[in-house]
């Protein structure tokens, strides 16, 4: 169960790193319902700073998410 929801998260943050890469504009969520949306020509600073954070939290979460599923596999054979 876990292993799917962190999957999901992997693949919602993937999504938005291959939009805001192919856009070159990248929606930055803030607290509550404030989108800020920044472009790579006009703020190249906090669109990369978003895009890179965006990037290592889709990373982690799919590692996390492989890395329980191997684990409930194993534990399910013994």
């Amino acid at each position: 169960m876990f292993a799917t929801f962190f999957l999901a998260i992997g693949a919602l943050f993937f999504w938005m790193v291959f939009k805001g890469f192919s856009d070159q504009e990248i929606k930055g969520r803030g607290w509550g319902f404030n989108v800020r949306i920044y472009r790579r020509d006009s703020e190249p600073i906090k669109y990369w700073v978003t895009f890179l954070s965006y990037l290592v939290c889709a990373v982690w979460s799919t590692i996390f998410g492989i890395l329980m599923a191997l684990r409930m596999l194993s534990n399910h054979g013994a």
